[in-house]
């Protein structure tokens, strides 16, 4: 199954820099893994260099298209 991702010109700036930046590595993997998307990398290529699984990568993109860059931002975390 593709997911069909766009990228608004604001969300690669932010891809660009932030991929690099961003203090929590869990989100600077995601950041990373949608910038290698929006540059043509297939799906396999980028979880191999991003380090998933490739259900792991369309979680992602899933959750892009959900909620855009602040979503990948988003931590969620279920202790029990």
């Amino acid at each position: 199954m593709t997911i069909q991702i766009e990228f608004t010109s604001e969300t690669l700036g932010i891809l660009k820099k932030e991929r690099h930046t961003h203090p929590v590595p869990l989100v600077r993997r995601r950041l990373q893994a949608l910038w290698l998307k929006s540059r043509g990398l297939p799906n396999h290529k980028i979880a191999l260099l991003v380090g998933v699984y490739e259900r792991t990568l369309r979680d992602y993109f899933q959750l892009y298209n959900q909620s855009g860059v602040e979503g990948l931002k988003s931590l969620h975390f279920c202790f029990g």
